[in-house]
């Protein structure tokens, strides 16, 4: 019975959509124009019900309430309440309009894109970031860098792997004496020199901040991001593979620049970078000392299934689906943990789908075991709000091991997110969607102990 009722429903809706077709436009607008208010009226006073009813029938079908509540209520939690909708810009088609609506929360402006057919039914309903609406810009530089920055391009590597990288210099005025230089490690996965995530470029934001106070910087393109496809089709790749090579020419580049002091020239690594750093500085004698942001203390799959968890306890619109992920990385971890990895381990198995080489090698990268070696300055630094890499289960490991060495320091900022930039409320993907920069205070505690 329930069966029959739905595919009724259906029918008439697709009935009422032809007849709306058939109807001069005019009557057409003034309805759509009526639902847009309506879609206004349920967002102003937080019935998120009344927009599934709105949906057509076929996707109201595909599309629970819950799901529905789930994502209002993550949007809620990642920008705080709704306080204002601005006005709606309409673009018609033939049988679909798209109409897009700046959004004002408490703590964000963020964007809404609805698409509706003429005769007022919803088809699509998502948030963005209101650049890619049309409304404002996107990433900017930050408010402190105030000074003209002298960026050029540079290769690095060899052979098929070469990727491109940027020298960034302090403004011409003080040139007149060489700089210290910090070499960039970007995180896990495909990243860009900029170290984008969504619509932020966190090693932007601190390569101009740096070179406001004096100190050079070179990042890069890292080579998953530039030959994703021929890096991940080789045989046995390793950490090292991914990151060594490339880090080594910076280094080398940094050290045969005329404008940069040779015994001043440091690694800075973010996330996985910062396991990555502590093993070139081990293996590089030329390395002045070690810039470790959002260190992972675990190996990056365990990493991994902290975050899945936290995501599930978010109940966002992903949650009901996560347990089985959360099942199979904690499944893919222990294997990679264990003494049963071993060259012939099937890859799929593994975590991130990388082949028993790359965790095989992982192995060798102790950040900790590593920097507690080292006798060259370190300094850590974490946000208190990130959720990828924690302060229990990371940054608290770091200064349990470290904590009393003289060449080591620690920093942790409160209201910090993975990428360094400021926030309040939880910490949720959501966030990365709105444009931001590394917080000056990052860029003066690094530079303040770069110069020392």
């Amino acid at each position: 019975m329930k069966m029959a009722t739905a595919i009724w429903a259906v029918l008439a809706d697709f009935f009422r959509c032809v007849a709306t077709c058939l109807t001069p436009w005019r009557h057409s607008t003034d309805l759509r124009d009526e639902r847009i208010q309506e879609v206004i009226r349920a967002l102003e006073h937080d019935r998120v019900e009344d927009l599934r009813h709105r949906f057509l029938a076929p996707l109201r079908l595909l599309l629970p309430q819950s799901t529905l509540d789930r994502g209002w209520k993550i949007v809620y939690k990642t920008f705080g309440l709704l306080e204002h909708i601005g006005d709606p810009v309409i673009s018609n088609g033939w049988w679909i309009s798209s109409i897009k609506f700046p959004l004002r929360f408490q703590r964000a402006n963020f964007g809404m894109l609805i698409q509706m057919t003429s005769g007022g039914s919803l088809v699509g309903l998502r948030f963005l970031p209101l650049h890619r609406l049309g409304f404002g810009e996107g990433w900017q530089p930050p408010a402190y860098v105030n000074r003209k920055i002298i960026e050029s391009d540079i290769t690095l590597g060899k052979g098929k792997f070469k990727l491109g990288g940027t020298l960034c210099l302090p403004p011409t005025q003080e040139q007149a004496s060489k700089s210290p230089c910090i070499v960039f490690i970007a995180g896990s996965g495909p990243c860009d020199r900029h170290s984008t995530v969504e619509e932020n470029q966190p090693f932007a934001d601190l390569a101009w901040g740096l070179a406001c106070r004096g100190i050079a910087s070179i990042r890069f393109d890292k080579v998953t991001h530039t030959h994703p496809k021929q890096f991940r089709n080789q045989k046995n790749i390793s950490l090292t593979d991914e990151y060594v090579e490339h880090v080594i020419d910076a280094l080398s580049h940094a050290h045969r620049h005329p404008s940069i002091l040779p015994d001043k020239v440091f690694l800075l690594g973010h996330s996985l970078g910062a396991v990555v750093a502590p093993k070139i500085a081990m293996l590089d004698s030329s390395v002045a000392g070690c810039i470790l942001m959002a260190g992972p203390a675990e190996p990056i799959y365990r990493c991994l299934v902290r975050q899945l968890r936290y995501l599930e306890s978010l109940d966002g619109p992903e949650a009901p689906y996560l347990g089985r992920q959360i099942a199979a990385a904690q499944a893919q971890a222990e294997l990679a943990d264990s003494d049963l990895l071993n060259s012939s381990t099937p890859a799929k198995k593994l975590p991130f789908g990388l082949g028993p080489s790359y965790w095989l090698d992982y192995r060798k990268f102790d950040p900790i075991g590593i920097a507690s070696t080292l006798d060259k300055p370190i300094i850590v630094l974490q946000g208190g709000r990130d959720y990828q890499v924690t302060v229990k289960d990371d940054y608290q490991q770091w200064q349990a091991a470290l904590e009393g060495k003289g060449n080591v320091q620690f920093r942790l900022y409160q209201r910090l997110n993975h990428l360094f930039i400021a926030g309040d409320g939880p910490s949720t993907p959501l966030e990365y969607m709105v444009p931001g920069n590394v917080d000056e205070e990052v860029i003066r505690d690094i530079s303040t102990w770069v110069l020392q």
